[in-house]
């Protein structure tokens, strides 16, 4: 297992994380149902609904009181099935929420409820697990990615035995790809404005299968949750849907939330970032029918959070 060493300051707390390790989906609700029973009742956890392969997508509910009548903020992990880490810290935010004795937390606590979903993709972060490792975005939904009839008849071949797919290089004169002057492990993508040229042809590791001319092009992988949401959907890519939410677990979220009008806002861990840099408004995507970009006075909520933090 990957060891990390990270600290995140986030709502006043902060929230250290030494030599941890990633845990699987059974250590998680292990680890959850016992905050649960020591939390003195400031906790409660629930299963909001199960994946495709009956993993479950987990909520925490924190604070003390009228947890419904105070206002609330979502915090979210594993929007990114790749991004293993924003688990961990989701987890180490409950454990420190629960864990302070200080009267400022005490105070937030008898004030503020605080959802926390620690993984909405478990069946991608369980591929780091298994026995065949790569890097895996989508749930266990069955896709048929290249649109010619058949479901996941490419994935990926373990060529070397080795446990892990990486990427293969062949040596091509039409290739884009040239391998990085600091290292020749790293491959770059060559720049024809600067007058590169390319010298390789990148591929993840497999076969053609289904004899397309394309390698891996409809493997396991399902739908990403982060493609299935309602806003700027990403129609016709792979790892979206058929439609927006079309996923049990997209489904369970949103529906809670909607239900929850105390919740004011919604922090997610994840690789994205509109905190160091906020959001543009640009007006010619939110006259649209569908709109695709921030409205105009959430931007400016936007940059406030954004200065607030990069002031930290």
């Amino acid at each position: 297992m990957r060891k990390y060493y990270l600290s995140l300051l986030i709502f006043g707390l902060w929230v250290p994380f030494a030599s941890a390790q990633y845990q699987t989906q059974a250590q998680l609700a292990q680890k959850l149902k016992g905050l649960e029973t020591s939390s003195s009742g400031s906790a409660k956890l629930q299963s909001i609904t199960k994946t495709a392969s009956g993993k479950d997508i987990w909520l925490m509910e924190i604070g003390s009181g009228d947890r419904a009548a105070h206002p609330a903020i979502a915090v979210v992990g594993g929007v990114e099935g790749s991004h293993l880490f924003s688990q961990e810290l989701a987890v180490g935010f409950i454990e420190k929420l629960l864990g302070s004795k200080t009267d400022s937390i005490k105070n937030l606590l008898s004030t503020t409820t605080f959802y926390v979903f620690p993984n909405m993709s478990p069946d991608a972060s369980e591929q780091y697990f298994a026995t065949l490792k790569y890097e895996r975005s989508g749930n266990a939904s069955a896709t048929d990615d290249d649109r010619d009839g058949k479901i996941n008849e490419d994935g990926f071949e373990d060529l070397n035995g080795d446990g892990l797919i990486t990427m293969i290089r062949v040596e091509d004169p039409t290739g884009k790809w040239k391998t990085h002057p600091a290292d020749a492990r790293i491959m770059t993508q060559a720049n024809a404005e600067k007058g590169e040229r390319g010298n390789y042809l990148l591929y993840t590791e497999g076969i053609d299968n289904d004899k397309d001319g394309s390698f891996n092009e409809d493997g396991e992988g399902g739908i990403h949750f982060n493609k299935s949401l309602s806003f700027d959907f990403p129609y016709f890519t792979p790892g979206a849907g058929e439609h927006p939410v079309s996923e049990l677990e997209n489904r369970a979220l949103l529906d809670l939330l909607y239900d929850k009008p105390n919740v004011f806002s919604v922090v997610t861990f994840g690789p994205a970032n509109n905190l160091s840099e906020s959001w543009k408004y640009e007006r010619s995507k939110t006259t649209m029918r569908v709109i695709t970009g921030i409205l105009e006075n959430d931007a400016k909520v936007n940059k406030f959070v954004s200065d607030l933090y990069k002031n930290q």
